[in-house]
């Protein structure tokens, strides 16, 4: 089975060995944990992926992809995440957006965009949640009204991950004020350097500023450029969300945490014995790497399901919060083992692991917020896998 839960055919092992050689070759050039976190690390390692033929290896073949059966996408991220290979530049496009165009966009829209995520010539940004619709966000309030062949956009975006850097921004717009909240909602392909648009960084706890707000005002941006049927943007999007919740870069993340905390705990010591010679800690290592390799497997069956044109159901929610959960417990775990040193940023002498361990704490507490609050995702888990009644509160 080879530490994948799971017996590997002989496809199976000649892609695994195929992974595996390419991580040999290009892993040496990112050594570096400051060249595979910077852009043109990610954009470089992006564009090695890409030529190798796997920057998407769920993709359907006729898009670029390899359309990798589930056990292929389990070895994939397990080797990703044992060589503590870096993300590429566009990694929510090619696990959120992607899946959603081919599943709902037009040939010429597929035909345009997914070679250009693959390349990384463009690089996405999300822009759904707004300042009074997060959780809610069916409570959306950016306006755009037809004018000619265009959409005219205006209204505000928040807590957009990489608009600071990004060139294209996929976008929920209100399109018929007068239907209920959940319809009246169109989907919407937008160029980031279109006229009329403001990108404002917002600094973290973690003295980061990954994500922003984006303004918009008198927007033009085609028609051409509509994602799925107008004003039914919301069956639309809850595709994009069942892919962001569920996705193999996921549980690649917390893959390498849980590598982190192992190697904490190997490595800090309470009077000269090592953590993880400790019982406790070493039940607690053991409850984690469980409860990831439960996530690898929710993750591949819903991965496996976007190759057959089929979004994610339910259980997209279940993943998402036992996820965000775990890697935050896991955040906080190493913050525990490192002790005193744990607290220390990046930057102060003696600080665990460069500060990382401080940095991924800090960075963790947003977890059960991004992609849906982990009460949203309860909800969602009582009423349509348990089968409770809706709540309208």
């Amino acid at each position: 089975m080879d530490d994948y839960g799971v017996p590997l055919g002989e496809s199976e092992r000649a892609f695994r060995d195929e992974v595996r050689a390419f991580l040999d070759r290009a892993m040496v050039d990112f050594a570096d944990r400051r060249t595979r976190s910077s852009l043109d690390g990610m954009r470089e390692w992006q564009r090695r992926l890409h030529e190798a033929g796997l920057a998407t290896v769920g993709w359907p073949v006729e898009f670029g992809g390899r359309a990798a059966s589930a056990v292929e996408q389990l070895v994939f991220a397990t080797e990703m995440a044992r060589a503590g290979a870096p993300e590429p530049i566009n990694r929510s496009a090619i696990n959120q957006l992607g899946p959603t165009i081919i599943q709902w966009g037009t040939p010429e829209q597929q035909a345009y965009s997914l070679p250009r995520i693959l390349s990384g010539e463009d690089v996405w940004c999300q822009g759904f949640s707004e300042p009074d619709a997060g959780s809610d966000l069916a409570s959306l309030r950016t306006r755009a009204v037809v004018d000619g062949d265009d959409l005219v956009v205006n209204g505000q975006k928040i807590w957009t991950s990489k608009a600071h850097y990004a060139n294209r921004i996929y976008i929920l717009v209100r399109t018929d004020p007068d239907a209920p909240k959940h319809d009246g909602i169109t989907y919407l392909l937008v160029d980031l350097h279109s006229p009329g648009i403001d990108i404002r960084p917002i600094r973290q706890i973690a003295g980061s500023a990954e994500f922003s707000e984006v303004f918009f005002s008198d927007v033009r941006v085609p028609l051409a450029n509509v994602v799925g049927p107008m004003h039914q943007g919301w069956r639309v999007a809850n595709s994009t969300l069942g892919y962001e919740r569920v996705g193999q870069s996921r549980t690649h993340r917390i893959e390498r945490r849980l590598g982190m905390v192992v190697r904490l705990a190997a490595e800090t010591s309470v009077d000269g014995v090592p953590r993880i010679a400790d019982p406790r800690v070493r039940t607690r290592l053991v409850e984690f790497a469980a409860r990831v390799e439960a996530l690898r497997f929710i993750a591949s069956r819903a991965t496996a399901a976007g190759v057959l044109g089929r979004a994610p159901g339910p259980e997209a929610s279940l993943a998402k919060l036992l996820t965000s959960e775990v890697d935050q417990e896991m955040a906080t775990f190493g913050l525990d083992l490192a002790g005193r040193a744990g607290v220390l940023v990046t930057g102060s002498p003696g600080a665990a692991k460069g500060g990382a361990v401080a940095q991924g704490y800090l960075v963790m507490r947003a977890a059960t917020l991004g992609a849906g609050t982990s009460e949203i995702q309860r909800n969602v888990i009582g009423e349509k896998l348990l089968g409770l009644p809706r709540s309208d509160g």
